[in-house]
């Protein structure tokens, strides 16, 4: 609980940052010769969790994006996102005999705000490149799955594998809330094209990406049933061996904490010319010709 306290204080604290950063934004000139750009990226994601405590870009596999970006000044803009990414992890590989394992597709909505550090506009030539702060909220889809002994992967969710849907329980939801927060940095490469690399981490106001976050359920009957997919899940050394079977009720994750996961990407984005643009003494300078 002190965990989850200090990590919501420290997202208040960059939250106040970012809005002090926003305002100085708005103090500076309109963005020029452009306010409505379409882009997409293509990169890697990985995750941070009760399976994957401390390495970044373990398990690092691929994500996309799509996005709409509008620039309401040279320093601020609103960035509304469709983003894909996929998250994996396997407690083998710390060494923990917990045996647990999972993959999930990630499909996330998002609306991001960017502060850029410098005047930046897709065709600037004063201004032809720039870092960035990016801050926002979004949702994402999301489906934990485990690899079975045929090689299947089977979703956990519905199997209650901590006990959830059991004497009334409910299954934990697919929907989550997240908060994006990273940097970036802009280069504009011709008067219609930027191209960008962005690093963000994401927030999820959940501790079920991995299906893990709670308590060992009670194992029923014999834990070594073939057929019996939610005691495989459930506890995988008992389903090898009953001496391990793990005692209902004790920790199977840490209930203090979320789960993060990160996208990495390389976006290329190109302005939508406004209506000055379409007239022919536009010079793509933000100005007609004299």
């Amino acid at each position: 609980m002190n965990e989850r306290m200090d990590i919501l204080c420290r997202m208040r604290r960059l939250g106040l940052l970012f809005l002090l950063l926003s305002i100085g934004g708005l103090m500076f000139r309109p963005a020029q010769a452009q306010r409505s750009e379409i882009g997409f990226g293509a990169g890697g994601s990985f995750y941070m969790g009760d399976i994957n405590p401390k390495r970044v870009f373990y398990k690092t596999r691929f994500a996309g994006t799509l996005f709409y970006r509008y620039n309401f000044t040279t320093r601020m803009a609103l960035r509304v996102s469709g983003s894909y990414g996929r998250i994996e992890a396997w407690d083998r590989d710390f060494g923990n005999p917990r045996g647990l394992g999972f993959r999930n597709d990630l499909w996330e909505f998002s609306a991001l705000f960017e502060v850029n550090f410098l005047d930046f506009f897709t065709g600037s030539r004063q201004h032809w490149i720039s870092p960035y702060l990016v801050l926002g909220v979004g949702a994402v889809y999301s489906n934990p799955q485990g690899q079975y002994l045929d090689g299947s992967w089977v979703d956990l969710r519905p199997l209650g594998t901590e006990g959830q849907g059991q004497d009334g329980g409910k299954l934990y939801s697919r929907v989550h809330a997240v908060i994006p927060a990273g940097l970036g940095v802009k280069v504009s490469v011709c008067r219609f094209m930027s191209v960008g690399l962005e690093w963000t981490m994401r927030l999820a106001l959940t501790d079920y990406l991995d299906d893990v976050g709670g308590t060992y359920a009670s194992l029923d009957g014999s834990p070594t049933d073939p057929n019996d997919k939610f005691a495989y899940f459930a506890d995988p050394p008992a389903f090898a061996d009953p001496s391990l079977k793990h005692q209902a009720g004790s920790r199977r994750g840490d209930q203090g904490t979320l789960d993060w996961y990160s996208f990495a990407t390389f976006t290329v984005s190109f302005r939508l010319p406004g209506k000055d643009e379409l007239c022919p003494a536009y010079n793509g300078a933000g100005k007609k010709k004299k």
